[in-house]
């Protein structure tokens, strides 16, 4: 069997998959052009390929990816959606730092740090009205978008913060012990009108793209908190600054945004109630090493015949 691995920043840990599989013929291709003539033969590939690699792959049975979300394959490679290749991501070896990511914007809302910073830069104490800005989240209302992996995360650290935790998904998804009942899409609006923060973890499909419009962001309170960990395309960006220029709601953590990287001109960079980073939520450095961990056991399953894990749904995306 030949296993093509085309992920440079792995190389520090495909010894121990030499030392594992002796009986396997592992190739390291780190160029397009070496990718589509080595994969010719190649049973497994572990990263990304591109149409004119997925053509030539004549024996490909299986794919694993580099992150949860699909569009990076799916993009490069739209043909393997309708073929008989197994495709499977690294869904959760993010979610503990995207839930840090989010609970960390919340706070960061919460506590007025975003605008202390400002105070800072001008070198103003202003404590009185620092008294007046800051709040607990003890008690506030937290509304997942998403209820998968990272969006159950966020859950957790939300609940151990002592916050009322809503949750909603396209699937049937067991909460507990987070929440009791994971709501259904259909009651999107009921949770948007009653949270203080609003967290948008859902996978990117062209089902969900703009699923935040203006109706969404008209139903939330005036005194809420978007935060997007996901992908930027779930919100619609002309809908969110409007919403944000004229206070209709009070701000927003993006980690995530349409256009990436955010160009300078873009009007976001200016509004003082939007907090941005650079789609780094998902990221630490553990992350490299529990990918590859995904990986490792799921070759180990291959070669046992076993079920696969984070197997993709190439139709529905995620």
């Amino acid at each position: 069997m030949k296993v093509l691995l085309s992920t440079e920043w792995a190389k520090t840990f495909y010894p121990k998959l030499y030392d594992r599989y002796p009986e396997v013929t592992f190739v390291e291709v780190y160029n397009s052009d070496d990718i589509a003539k080595e994969i010719v033969d190649a049973e497994v590939v572990f990263g990304y390929i591109n149409t004119e690699q997925f053509k030539a792959a004549a024996k490909l049975k299986w794919v694993q990816t580099l992150d949860a979300g699909m569009e990076p394959l799916f993009s490069q490679a739209p043909a393997i959606v309708n073929s008989d290749v197994t495709v499977t991501n690294a869904k959760g070896a993010s979610a503990p730092q995207i839930g840090e990511h989010a609970v960390a914007l919340i706070l960061m809302f919460a506590r007025g740090l975003d605008q202390f910073w400002h105070m800072q830069q001008e070198r103003r104490w202003g404590q009185e009205y620092g008294m007046s800005i800051v709040q607990m989240v003890r008690a506030k209302t937290v509304g997942i978008v998403g209820f998968g992996k990272s969006g159950l995360e966020v859950g957790r650290l939300c609940s151990a913060l002592g916050m009322n935790v809503l949750a909603l998904d396209k699937h049937e998804v067991d909460g507990t012990p987070v929440v009791k009942e994971v709501w259904g899409t259909n009651r999107l609006g009921e949770l948007l009108e009653q949270s203080d923060y609003v967290v948008v973890t859902v996978p990117m499909t062209s089902e969900n793209a703009g699923m935040i419009g203006a109706a969404e962001l008209g139903l939330m309170r005036s005194t809420a908190y978007l935060i997007v960990t996901s992908r930027g395309r779930l919100v619609d960006h002309n809908a969110l600054v409007t919403a944000l220029k004229a206070k209709e709601i009070a701000g927003a953590g993006l980690d995530v945004v349409v256009d990436e990287p955010l160009p300078p001109e873009n009007e976001l960079w200016d509004l003082k109630n939007v907090v941005i980073t650079p789609h780094v939520a998902g990221n630490s450095p553990e992350l490299e090493e529990w990918v590859f961990t995904i990986f490792e056991d799921n070759l180990q399953r291959y070669m046992n015949r076993q079920p696969l894990l984070n197997v993709v749904d190439k139709q529905l995306g995620y």
